[in-house]
């Protein structure tokens, strides 16, 4: 019998679920609800995204996407525009609001690693890095 109470699985969940909160306090301010944040961060990396392509890369559904990104856009974070090459697709931008938030949101996604893995040693932080990378499957393209 598997014993779940001391399983990996579960032990992941429960870090996840700490860290979802804490950032979800400190960024409840900025009206950036659950995962809305992940968007953001995703246009930090390459601005002009296609909005399904965000959602691949988040994990999402394309209604969940849809839904997060009209938040972002009524809080003024993004803006969403037809794509010139393709009129199906759309892509997102960054507004200049949504650019300012970086700081902010690398320093609370910081802080929050930070609370989670501050007792572990350099070399500890490596392997837990490692170990976690291993178990993640490739994204398929």
């Amino acid at each position: 019998m598997i014993d779940l109470v001391n399983h990996e699985a579960r032990y992941l969940a429960l870090l996840h679920r700490q860290m979802m909160k804490q950032l979800e306090r400190e960024l409840a301010p900025l009206h950036l609800g659950p995962g809305r944040y992940l968007y953001l961060f995703s246009l930090y990396i390459r601005d002009g995204r296609k909005q399904q392509e965000l959602a691949d890369v988040i994990g999402v559904d394309k209604a969940a996407a849809t839904r997060a990104l009209s938040r972002l856009e009524q809080n003024g974070y993004i803006r969403r525009q037809s794509d010139k090459d393709d009129g199906r697709a759309v892509r997102v931008y960054l507004t200049p609001k949504g650019r300012k938030l970086r700081p902010l949101l690398e320093a609370a996604a910081a802080e929050s690693i930070e609370s989670m893995t501050g007792n572990l040693e350099a070399g500890e932080r490596a392997e837990l890095r490692r170990l976690l990378a291993k178990m993640v499957l490739p994204v398929a393209p």
